[in-house]
Formats: structure tokens, C-alpha cells, sequence
């Protein structure tokens, strides 16, 4: 009979892998699939919703004004004491802490823990989306909502919520109400050190919008 002369592991599993094998094949999952050309699909994502260990959220463009979608704008960021405009590519990549905001899309500028990753993707002639990507989000982690003055980038205000406990409902509680105050606080809005008056701040629900939101939105 042939000896055995290899130093590797010895056949078969050991009770921890076997244990390991067999709590997987007994997990119970879902398929998460998203068809992003269903009628619905923009209005059924708008927002966030969580995948395993990530938030997905998806921003669709609709050149067709019968559909519902976003205007297209830029995607901006503060880098190095400047507004910076971030070239569309089909992959951007945002690190935590960097002030970063959408145009026409939501009017503040978000400021979070987790690093972001979004994906621009062509679905038609007429169709495009944006698939947000993050991590869940976990205890301590804490999301921003600021503003700047639009000709200095003084600091005006900022309201800071923690995500990781609040979840995704307190955080669209703290985004509503820091849209109250300081849209209703003319003197948070003037720049204290120029005199600029910032715009009325607005979400990504534009159904919601005033008339003044409106204006800010079709400007910027």
C-alpha cells in the first residue's frame, strides 16, 4: 500500500467547517431582484431600502416629462475650500465626510459616516438611473444636513442625526424638521460674514415642495 508522504490537512471536515456547511445550506434568504424598467419602479425606489448589509437607492432620469424622474443636474462637492463639480461617469465615488449634494435633486448638502458609491447606468433612449450604494447603516453611525452660503461657503447651519439608531424613519423625521427651521428662519439663511440669502432647502420627494421650494429647485 502507498504511504501518504503529504504534509497537507487531512481528508474529510472538521466538526467546525462541517457545523459552518451545514448552518449555511440551512439559512433562510431572499432573492433581492429589481427590474428598473417596471412603470413603478421609480417611484417604488425613490428612497432607500436595505440589501443584506447595504442601503440601495436608486435616482432615475427621465427625459420623457410623462414619466416620473428627476432633472438631471450636476453632482457637486466641497473639496479644498471649493465647489467642486464631480464629472457624471458611469462609476463616482463619494468618502465619508465629504459635504456632496445633487442639483434638483435634494437642496442641502449631506455629510455622513459612510462612504457612498454611485453607479450611472443607460436603460433606454430615454431612461437613465443612478444606483446608490452604502452601508447599512450601523450604532453611531451619524448623517448631516448643512448648508453653506452659495457665494462664500460660510457655515449657516447644520442638523445631525444618528442613523445607526434612529433608522431610516428618524432620518427623514430630522431631514423634514431641519427643512422647517431653517427655511422658516430668514436669519439662518443670510451669511453672516456676506450677506447672501440661501435658497429655501428641499428634498428628493418634490411632491412636498412649497412654492418657494420649487423656485430653489428649478435654480439649483
Amino acid at each position: 500500500m502507498d504511504q501518504v508522504t503529504s504534509a497537507g490537512p487531512k481528508p474529510g471536515l472538521s466538526d467546525d467547517a462541517f457545523a459552518l456547511l451545514q448552518d449555511i445550506v440551512g439559512r433562510k434568504g431572499a432573492l433581492t431582484v429589481v427590474d428598473m424598467l417596471d412603470d413603478d419602479a421609480a417611484l417604488r425606489y425613490r428612497s432607500f431600502f436595505p440589501v443584506g448589509e447595504m442601503l440601495i437607492g436608486l435616482r432615475f432620469h427621465e427625459n420623457d416629462p410623462s414619466r416620473l424622474g428627476m432633472r438631471n443636474g450636476n453632482t457637486l462637492k466641497i473639496v479644498d475650500g471649493k465647489i467642486a463639480v464631480e464629472p457624471r461617469r458611469h462609476m463616482m465615488f463619494t468618502p465619508p465626510l465629504v459635504p456632496h449634494r445633487s442639483e434638483h435633486i435634494y437642496g442641502f448638502w449631506h455629510i455622513n459616516d459612510e462612504q457612498e458609491l454611485a453607479m450611472n447606468l443607460t436603460l433606454s433612449e430615454t431612461r437613465r438611473v443612478t444606483v446608490l450604494i452604502e452601508g447599512f447603516p450601523k450604532r453611531g453611525r451619524r448623517d448631516r444636513f448643512a448648508w453653506f452660503c452659495t457665494s462664500c461657503l460660510n457655515p449657516l447651519y447644520m442638523r445631525e442625526v444618528e442613523t445607526g439608531r434612529v433608522g431610516l424613519p428618524g432620518f427623514y423625521a430630522v431631514e423634514e424638521d431641519a427643512f422647517e427651521v431653517f427655511n422658516s428662519e430668514l436669519s439662518l439663511r443670510t451669511c453672516k460674514r456676506c450677506g447672501t440669502v440661501h435658497p429655501h432647502a428641499y428634498s428628493i420627494f418634490t411632491w412636498n415642495d412649497s412654492e418657494e421650494q420649487k423656485a430653489a429647485r428649478a435654480a439649483s
